[in-house]
């Protein structure tokens, strides 16, 4: 079942086209993979989900209803919520309260069960809970950025660059536990630059070139296709 379909969606900023006509699916419980080279319109995508973004044209159904241009917050209250490029850690708040700005839409009852599963993924966040944000690694606030989109209980997790900056081993972990998120029954839309990393666990993937799709498949079939990656990803 698809829990997300675009379809022939445009984005511009003043006279420049930035997402022209695309069309792409997201079923429930996978992960998929928007990727490209700098300016193909990824991030003006996957912004436009979220609410982040105004769309000239088109559809973005959120389990079939549409979602286009309605304000981020009543977005992310149906189940959509976005890890954004550069982490947006909020500083003056310690680890745990950054986590806890991310449950504004779900019931208090709720929270203590959420914290304990977001500490599960992110054992080093529960280790730095009481610590200012602001001086947690570029790891650790990725982590916590993400941590604090998953304590709103997201039906779609939307990742914006989670590699952007990162040391190589820290990226294998950040990947790694987004896994983990989509095998507990998560789906994940990720924007990424690091497009080998992400074809080895997209299930699905879409490749933008200038604001259009230029090739789409199974994750596992296109990190093989060298010719694709050269042309587009290299």
């Amino acid at each position: 079942m698809n829990i997300i379909e675009i379809k022939d969606l445009v984005i511009d900023y003043g006279i420049v086209r930035a997402v022209k006509g695309v069309n792409l699916n997201v079923k429930k419980g996978t992960i998929v993979a928007l990727l490209g080279s700098n300016g193909a319109g990824k991030t003006s995508l996957i912004r436009s989900v979220s609410g982040a973004t105004k769309v000239k044209s088109g559809e973005i159904l959120f389990n079939g209803v549409d979602i286009k241009n309605i304000e981020p917050y009543k977005i992310a209250g149906m189940g959509v919520k976005q890890s954004p490029e550069g982490r947006m850690i909020l500083n003056g708040l310690t680890v745990e309260e950054n986590l806890l700005v991310g449950a504004y839409t779900v019931p208090k009852k709720r929270i203590p069960e959420l914290l304990q599963s977001v500490y599960t993924y992110f054992p080093r966040l529960q280790e730095r809970r009481k610590q200012q944000a602001s001086t947690l690694s570029g790891g650790e606030q990725q982590m916590l950025s993400i941590g604090r989109a998953l304590m709103g209980e997201p039906e779609v997790l939307l990742l914006d660059e989670p590699s952007l900056g990162l040391a190589p081993l820290i990226v294998k972990d950040i990947f790694e536990i987004i896994i983990k998120i989509r095998d507990a029954g998560k789906t994940i839309l990720i924007v990424e630059q690091n497009a080998l990393q992400t074809l080895k666990i997209a299930d699905y993937a879409y490749i933008l070139e200038l604001g259009k799709i230029v090739s789409e498949g199974k994750g596992q079939d296109l990190v093989k296709d060298e010719s694709l990656i050269n042309a587009y990803l290299g």
